[in-house]
Formats: structure tokens, sequence, C-alpha cells
């Protein structure tokens, strides 16, 4: 299975305040994002080990985004296949991984520059929010899903470039259970973590 690629979490940590109109969504996002990506590229941050930056990263985060939402998207039906402290382990071992994959992946790069475009209104509970991210020699439009829930509006999907997270996740996972079980997927998210090197093309 390969990890959530690293540009796709670049633009979620990556986002400058280019907004348009008083878009209160696109705000939020773009201060939690901001706090992140100092996280890694700020003057107090940028010579922590690794392991602290990932800490400050996922905290920025999650004080405002359920991370869990888009993780059980991806698991999709095969959550029932799990047993309830499997669940548990699976949604702890993924988080821990798409950090740890983004910023290893960031290690040597310069900071990317994310143009955020107009919240568009897809629904009453639904809307998206494009934008643009450059990272040294690479562009690559991504597009934001939100959903309207009880706590909030959450991301629920990441599109680049037409490439669903979500999907692509939920393909892979849906590959590993075909003759894997639940047991089987947190051993080899635990050994994926044990590694120093990690990358978008890591599969488990």
């Amino acid at each position: 299975m390969k990890l959530l690629p690293s540009l796709l979490f670049a633009a979620l940590t990556c986002l400058v305040p280019l907004l348009h109109g008083d878009e209160a969504e696109a705000e939020r996002l773009t201060a939690v994002i901001a706090g992140a990506v100092e996280a890694i590229y700020g003057e107090d941050c940028v010579d922590h080990p690794s392991e602290d930056k990932q800490a400050r990263v996922r905290a920025v985060i999650e004080e405002e985004y359920d991370l869990n939402v888009i993780i059980r998207r991806a698991i999709g039906r095969k959550w029932r296949l799990m047993k309830p402290e499997e669940q548990v382990q699976v949604l702890e071992l993924v988080k821990q991984l798409v950090v740890k994959t983004y910023v290893r992946g960031m290690d040597g790069k310069g900071r990317p520059l994310v143009e955020v475009g107009k919240v568009v209104t897809v629904s009453e509970k639904r809307i998206e929010i494009p934008s643009v991210v450059t990272l040294e020699d690479q562009t690559i439009h991504v597009l934001y899903r939100l959903g309207k829930m009880k706590t909030g509006w959450q991301i629920y999907d990441i599109v680049a470039e037409d490439i669903s997270v979500v999907s692509n996740y939920r393909q892979q996972i849906d590959d590993h259970f075909r003759k894997g079980t639940g047991a089987e997927l947190i051993d080899k998210l635990e050994e994926l973590l044990a590694k120093d090197t990690l990358d978008e093309d890591t599969k488990i």
C-alpha cells in the first residue's frame, strides 16, 4: 500500500494566507496550516529532531480537525472486519505514519507555497477549497473537500490532480483485506513506523 503522497499532506500543512473575501473556513484552514508549517520551517523548530516536528505538526492539525474522519472514510466497509481494539490501533498508526512520512519527506526541501482559491459551496453541508501547491520545481492542484458535521467543518477527502486520497487508500485497504487481517495490517504499519526512511512510494 502506498502511503499518502507527501505533496498532498504538504498542501494541508503549508498554506499561505492568499484568501479572497471573508471565507471563515478558508481562514481557519489557513491558520491551522500556518502553525503546522512553522513547526517544520520556523527558526525555533528547524533544527529540532524529526520526532519533535512530527508531534508539533500533528498537535496543530488535531486542535481543529479530526483526522479520524478521512481515515475512516478511506477504510470504508473494511472497518467492520477489524476488532474494536484493532480499529483504535489502526487509526492511531495511520495518523503517525502520515505525519512521519510528510515530515521526513520534507527533509532538505524548501518551504512550500500554496495559493488558496475561493470556497465553493456544493450543498448546505458540503464545501470545497481549491489550492495550488508549489514545492521546488513541482506544481500540483489540490482540492479540499469538507463536510459539516456535529464537530463542525471537517476535511473528508483531499483530491490532488484528480486523484482522491480516500479512493486511493480505500482501494489499497480493500486489496489488503482480500487475504490479510486487521492484526496483519497493524503489524505492517508498525514495521513501517520503525523505518527511518519513508516516502510516498513506500508500500505495505
